[in-house]
C-alpha cells in the first residue's frame, strides 16, 4: 500500500511540475526531476511480479519522460538559470578596477 501512494504521488508530481511551468517557476521543476528520478531508482532495484504495481510502475515510467521533456524544452527554450561559478579572482579583481 505504501507502495503505491509513492505512485500515485509521482504521478501528482508531474502534473506539479507542468503547473509549476504554466506560473513560471522554472527552476522547481529541476528539483522534482531530481526527486522523481530518485524515487525511479529505487523502484527499479525491486522485483516487480505482474499486479497492479507493476501496472503503476509503467506509469512512473511516463510521468519520468513527461517531466525530462519539460526540463529539455525550458533548457532549448533557455529559461532556466544556469549555475554560476563564483571566481575569487575575477570578483577581486573587478572590484580592483572600481577602486582605480
Amino acid at each position: 500500500m505504501y507502495l503505491m501512494g509513492i505512485l500515485m504521488l509521482v504521478s501528482e508530481l508531474s502534473r506539479f511540475a507542468i503547473n509549476s511551468v504554466t506560473l513560471g517557476d522554472y527552476n522547481r521543476v529541476l528539483s522534482l526531476q531530481a526527486f522523481v528520478g530518485n524515487i525511479n531508482s529505487g523502484f527499479r532495484l525491486l522485483n516487480l511480479k505482474n499486479d497492479s504495481l507493476r501496472k503503476r510502475f509503467d506509469s512512473l515510467k511516463y510521468d519520468v519522460k513527461k517531466i525530462e521533456e519539460i526540463v529539455y524544452d525550458l533548457t532549448i527554450r533557455g529559461l532556466l538559470q544556469k549555475p554560476t561559478e563564483s571566481d575569487p579572482e575575477s570578483s577581486s579583481n573587478s572590484t580592483a578596477m572600481k577602486e582605480d
